[in-house]
């Protein structure tokens, strides 16, 4: 029985993107990444090929999508910035089955608007939010304020000026956003307190990983108590040293239960597959969803496997247990086929 179970797993490509424009260092951290889950898979003895992308999935082309699955660990063709909607659609084309997020999902996540829409259309516990054009500040009434563009990722274009507390601040900082992203801005309540990431795993029973909290105590300044694109990216930034993480959490039974509601209800607005990160602050003690994100990432040191790690789960186990999810898909292909034969 186990053998039939573990069959769809048997063969991975592990595929990835590598932009030559990126910085020699971002390059030589991407390969040191894949070589990393490639000797993990192996670990667990599976047999993986790291396929390397640019424009296309030509370099598919030598791969039956009925014998092989698709770890996707991709952000994008090259030159193309947020597409990787755009390889979820072709791999789809090309007939594969593969981990994360579909094309349909990561594409409405990639407007923090339509993900507003989704999670308060569903439910899901998040502060009120709008898409603003700079000549529409009098339309806010809730200060302090947080200025998201509304197009970007990875909290992209966020700095401490994100945090605005009169509506001059907000229009300054709207007008920055359309003029640099050609983009809305969303607005939303500034939600000053404990912060939480929390991964889900599972598709018909999702289940979360214990949370993961960022420690901004350091910081008296409210400008500074966001998780901007400098503290994610830069080593040399203040809050790359000044923010700690804090994993598991340290939440009472009460406020994991909130935590475990929230995560899930906004998993299944977006309808997340596999596994995803939802970005959860406490507002008067009520969770509240800041962003979904559909395929986070997997370096070794980011929460979905410092999360995993916390649950028992190692590195190898963890992408383990993400191929069996999506490998379920292919097991119900191949079933399918076989009944329709049959008749």
């Amino acid at each position: 029985m186990a053998e039939k179970k573990y069959e769809a797993l048997e063969r991975v490509v592990v595929l990835y993107n590598l932009d030559t424009d990126w910085p020699k260092a971002d390059q030589t951290n991407a390969l040191r990444l894949v070589d990393y889950m490639v000797a993990s898979l192996e670990g667990m003895n599976l047999r993986a090929t790291p396929v390397q992308i640019q424009e296309d999935l030509e370099p598919l082309s030598n791969y039956d999508p009925d014998k092989w699955i698709v770890f996707n660990w991709c952000e994008g063709f090259a030159g193309q910035p947020w597409s990787d909607a755009s390889v979820a659609r072709e791999l789809e084309q090309r007939g594969f089955v593969y981990t994360g997020a579909d094309a349909r999902t990561l594409k409405k996540s990639q407007n923090k608007h339509i993900v507003k829409k989704a999670l308060l259309s569903a439910g899901a516990p998040t502060p009120p939010g709008q898409a603003m054009h700079h000549r529409q500040v009098k339309e806010w009434m809730y200060y302090p304020a947080m200025v998201k563009p509304a197009n970007q990722h990875c909290s992209y274009g966020i700095s401490r000026a994100s945090v605005v507390e009169s509506s001059a601040e907000l229009a300054r900082q709207i007008l920055r956003i359309e003029e640099e992203f050609d983009s809305p801005a969303l607005v939303e309540p500034f939600i000053d307190g404990r912060e939480f990431h929390v991964g889900v795993w599972g598709n018909r029973k999702p289940e979360v990983l214990p949370p993961v909290e960022l420690d901004y105590s350091r910081y008296s300044d409210m400008h500074d108590r966001i998780y901007t694109f400098e503290s994610k990216f830069n080593p040399d930034s203040d809050g790359w040293t000044g923010i700690k993480w804090f994993c598991p959490a340290e939440v009472d039974e009460k406020l994991f239960g909130l935590l475990e509601d929230a995560a899930i209800a906004a998993y299944r607005a977006m309808r997340c597959r596999d596994y995803a990160r939802m970005d959860i602050r406490l507002w008067n003690g009520a969770p509240m969803v800041l962003d979904v994100n559909p395929n986070p990432d997997l370096d070794p040191e980011s929460v979905i496997p410092m999360a995993a790690q916390s649950a028992g789960f190692d590195y190898g186990r963890m992408v383990h247990r993400i191929l069996e999810l999506a490998a379920a898909r292919l097991r119900l292909r191949r079933s399918r086929r076989v009944k329709k034969a049959v008749k």
